[in-house]
């Protein structure tokens, strides 16, 4: 049974890493900020784990032949992939997630106009996602521009539920779907923030620390090629001053050790620059 769960989660990390690979390479390949780098991956769990996620329910309407939600999650999946394809292509981070921060913010907002103004968790949760992921994905405008958007449906749903407008449209689901439904709805949501944003600051961490391994490795590689040279200088300039001595040309063999201490007073400049810089 572990030797059977083991190779099921091997199998999956392989193909969400080949997956990945696939998708954000070219993007990769483009930037060398780890930030950005960040972000791309960021971008990408969330569309991929978004859809892993709620495809239980894409089946189950499917199963169940709701056809109104069917072509809502229909359409929700549609741009998903639209995005990753995008991504593919090489699209701006930038691009693809303002279209993937307004496809989770608008398409649960035509389906809780559709379902009698219901602005419950089940669909409050994914238009705060739409904001976060504008803010980390985009910038902080991106982010305000899509709480405006949520602010003034909300003013609109308001205004209907106090003037009793009805929304002359019929309901794809009962109050008993939404009950039965919503537990799992908030564990996806849960499983897809701690994912998503976790996994983010995570790699960042660690592509910040590979990029300071990768400068600290130039770095000595560079002390290392200039205290050879200066090694180099001090070597020949000692069998210099001994040539001298044997000569008995003492000035020049004080100029010798002149130039030797010159040199070495230059390496220890260099063992000493990165503390001087601490």
């Amino acid at each position: 049974m572990l030797t059977t769960i083991r190779s099921l989660r091997v199998l999956a990390n392989k193909l969400y890493g080949n997956a990945e690979r696939t998708v954000t390479a070219k993007l990769i390949q483009h930037t060398g900020n780890a930030i950005e780098q960040a972000r791309i991956k960021m971008l990408f769990d969330f569309i991929f784990f978004y859809c892993i996620l709620i495809s239980p329910i894409f089946f189950t309407v499917l199963y169940v032949q709701d056809y109104t939600n069917l072509m809502v999650n229909g359409t929700f999946y549609a741009i998903f992939a639209l995005c990753l394809f995008l991504m593919k292509k090489g699209v701006t981070v930038q691009v693809v997630g303002t279209i993937a921060a307004l496809n989770t913010m608008i398409i649960p907002m035509l389906s809780s106009f559709a379902n009698d103004l219901d602005v419950s968790p089940l669909y409050a949760i994914p238009w705060l996602m739409s904001c976060l992921l504008g803010y980390f994905v985009v910038n902080l405008r991106t982010a305000l521009a899509l709480g405006v958007v949520l602010f003034l449906y909300l003013v609109l749903v308001a205004f209907m539920k106090i003037q009793n407008i009805p929304v002359l449209l019929p309901a794809t689901y009962s109050m008993m779907d939404k009950y039965l439904v919503t537990p799992f709805f908030m564990m996806v949501y849960l499983v897809l923030c701690l994912r998503v944003w976790g996994v983010y600051y995570r790699n960042i961490t660690r592509l910040e620390h590979q990029r300071a391994m990768e400068e600290q490795q130039q770095f000595s590689a560079l002390i290392n090629q200039n205290l050879t040279k200066q090694f180099l200088l001090v070597k020949g300039l000692s069998r210099s001053g001994k040539s001298e001595y044997m000569e008995g040309n003492i000035e020049l063999l004080d100029a010798c050790f002149t130039e030797i201490e010159k040199q070495c007073d230059t390496a220890i400049h260099y063992l000493d620059g990165p503390k001087t810089e601490k």
